[in-house]
């Protein structure tokens, strides 16, 4: 049967980015990390009018300006319920690397896809301009630079439109149409649900390696919610999603094959390097399905759990 819980749509565009190395390069493991602080350093530096002195909370531009519109977003007025006495929402941007290549020559290609959610996709030339530069300033510890060779975005066609090419945004990025989340729904009975990249579920404060169905539909409603309150204003909500919960104790998981997969990321922020494992496998579920194909539908885009913006937790249903 089909749910009764009336999820949420959250548009978005995915951007497929191909930089190409301009000499030798030797990056990080798992380089969603580095894309994303790159990115970040390169809007900043592209859209603030007072330059790196200026504390975004204290800003008088911060609710025009491009930086914390996309990169850190404040919470202004009352939060949802589970965001009271946080300062900033879930971030509208996720990074999902195309390759396990740490090695680079020049003229080696660097693919990644960056996907702008909500109202963060009107943002798209600015987001184009931000890559281009955070390519040209240099990447890795050893900044080498490296070139936007080109930028493609998926269609609601099926179809990728290129929207940069030799060194400039194409006039076709005007008329890109968001996505949505696919509505296929899933395999009667039974499906596999795939953990691409190390997912990190925290139940209760605790860090899980072998997470239940219930946990994992309650963090994934719980994302969807909450990027569509702040990203996508005026979307209908229910935060009344306990039945739905409780539909999902139901579910059977027949099989599940985890491992955990360790690996740190620098934080500049912090000084330090920290832990960022997460389990990586499969969950294979049995029980009706249905009502869940939308949120999981939704979680392979959104992906599930922390460190989503950098790529973790990216999932995906067979």
């Amino acid at each position: 049967m089909t749910s009764p819980y009336p999820f949420p749509r959250l548009p978005y565009v995915r951007l497929r980015c191909t930089l190409r190395a301009d000499a030798p390069a030797i990056l990080p493991p798992f380089q969603g990390s580095l894309l994303r602080g790159a990115f970040g350093h390169a809007l900043r530096r592209l859209s603030c009018a007072f330059g790196p002195r200026q504390a975004c909370p204290d800003c008088a531009l911060r609710r025009t300006c491009v930086y914390p519109r996309i990169f850190e977003t404040r919470i202004e007025g009352d939060p949802p319920p589970f965001l009271r006495g946080l300062p900033t929402s879930p971030r509208p941007y996720i990074f999902e690397p195309g390759t396990d290549e740490r090695t680079f020559k020049p003229g080696d290609p660097l693919p990644f896809d960056l996907l702008l959610l909500g109202q963060s996709a009107d943002l798209l030339p600015w987001a184009l301009l931000a890559v281009e530069r955070m390519a040209r300033n240099g990447l890795g510890r050893d900044r080498i630079p490296f070139v936007l060779d080109d930028a493609k975005a998926a269609t609601p066609a099926g179809t990728w439109k290129t929207v940069y090419a030799e060194g400039r945004i194409s006039p076709a990025l005007a008329a890109l149409q968001p996505l949505l989340p696919s509505g296929a729904p899933l395999p009667a009975g039974r499906a596999v649900l795939r953990f691409l990249t190390p997912t990190r579920l925290m139940v209760r404060g605790t860090l899980q390696e072998e997470p239940g169905f219930r946990p994992l539909v309650f963090a994934a409603l719980r994302r969807a919610l909450e990027l569509a309150w702040f990203h996508h204003p005026g979307e209908p909500l229910d935060w009344h999603f306990r039945p739905l919960l409780d539909q999902a104790s139901a579910i059977r998981v027949a099989a599940q094959t985890f491992r955990w997969h360790d690996w740190q990321r620098y934080s500049n922020r912090q000084g330090r390097k920290i832990e960022m494992g997460g389990f990586v496998g499969m969950m294979h579920l049995e029980g009706d399905l249905q009502p869940f194909a939308p949120l999981l539908r939704m979680a392979e885009v959104l992906h599930v759990g922390k460190g989503a913006t950098f790529g973790l937790g990216r999932v995906a249903l067979d």
